[in-house]
């Protein structure tokens, strides 16, 4: 794939979606009302405006593909 900076190769975007997702679903259980009892210590809006960091961190990369703004939308409302 071609970004701003060059070309990613197919092992380096699924890594970077690999994080992602990792970090959307800990987000949720965090949330989740039958498991955010376990994860007492955790910030979740630190948590959520770092995902925002990458999520727009990948965004300016890899110049701004509608799916990832869609994500970054769907993410928004939810806080």
């Amino acid at each position: 794939m071609n970004g701003k900076y060059g070309y990613y190769s197919s092992a380096q975007i699924s890594s970077i979606k690999t994080n992602i997702r990792k970090s959307i679903f800990f987000l949720l259980l965090c949330v989740d009302p039958q498991t955010r009892d376990e994860y007492p210590d955790v910030d979740v809006k630190k948590a959520f405006r770092n995902l925002q960091y990458k999520l727009n961190g990948l965004n300016s990369i890899l110049l701004e593909p509608p799916e990832l703004v869609e994500t970054m939308s769907l993410l928004e409302a939810a806080l």
